[in-house]
């Protein structure tokens, strides 16, 4: 694990885009700090397709537009190998997010919120909080051939905001805090640039680049909750068992704000 001000971050979350989508700017600022980034998702986007092509070609382009995402900001990728609306809590899916985990040997661990528009991206962040929780008990086998040791300590946990921030009742889930993405927003939108396969798809479908806009339409009104150009939101897991040190935000202590009540909304974003 990395010292206070060169740690190591892994985001982990459902899909291909997701992680860029929901914490793209927050992995950029660590990034020029000196932090190791690491991304993994749960699926290689095997449905992220009208129809045109197989799941297998649908698969190996989003598999390979995440891997070029990544290495555009020197991030190590993993893939889970789990399909898409298939995404659930089970011992295998334990073992493989905790496999990952220890390969990467992460001093932060980001995923979904546990509450969120789908399953997909709620059962994730059940998968990573019980795997986060594992990854330093030593006798946790995960069954690998050539399984990776357990880590000397569990990470910290955190929480994106939800898809446009709200839960599946249309409710704003506030963050615990927010992290001022105003000077990434331009690399941010190219990270997700990445992801052509997603953007034509949906620019196809809506005659917009809504892919883009509606990325940059969330991260302003976040913004506008905190009293910044742009922003992300993020909750810290403090439960039992998990570490309660500020990793993130003493790390990023510049670029984190408050929720601002006068410049706040009374629309959700």
């Amino acid at each position: 694990m990395g010292e206070e001000g060169n740690g190591r971050v892994l985001a982990i979350m459902a899909h291909p885009d997701d992680i860029e989508i929901l914490v793209g700017g927050t992995l950029l600022h660590l990034g020029a700090n000196g932090w190791e980034l690491g991304m993994v998702t749960m699926t290689a986007g095997d449905c992220g397709s009208s129809g045109e092509r197989t799941k297998e070609e649908i698969s190996r382009i989003r598999r390979g537009e995440a891997e070029a995402a990544a290495r555009s900001i020197g991030a190590w990728y993993g893939c889970a190998g789990m399909k898409d609306a298939e995404v659930f809590v089970n011992k295998g899916s334990i073992r493989t997010a905790v496999e990952l985990i220890r390969r990467f040997d992460p001093d932060v661990v980001i995923t979904h919120s546990p509450s969120d528009y789908m399953l997909d991206h709620e059962e994730t962040a059940r998968i990573v909080r019980g795997a986060v929780f594992a990854t330093a008990i030593p006798l946790y086998k995960t069954r690998a051939t050539t399984p990776e040791p357990p880590m000397p300590a569990t990470p910290a946990l955190y929480y994106a905001d939800p898809v446009e921030g709200v839960d599946p009742m249309g409710q704003r889930i506030y963050p615990q805090f927010y992290v001022d993405i105003s000077s990434q927003i331009e690399e941010k939108r190219g990270l997700l640039s990445h992801h052509a396969s997603q953007r034509e798809w949906l620019r196809s479908h809506h005659g917009i680049d809504e892919y883009l806009n509606r990325m940059m339409e969330w991260a302003e009104a976040y913004g506008r909750e905190c009293g910044a150009g742009y922003a992300e939101g993020l909750r810290q897991h403090l439960g039992h068992g998990y570490p309660h040190e500020p990793r993130l935000q003493k790390a990023l202590k510049p670029y984190i704000h408050a929720r601002d009540k006068q410049m706040e909304t009374t629309d959700t974003p």
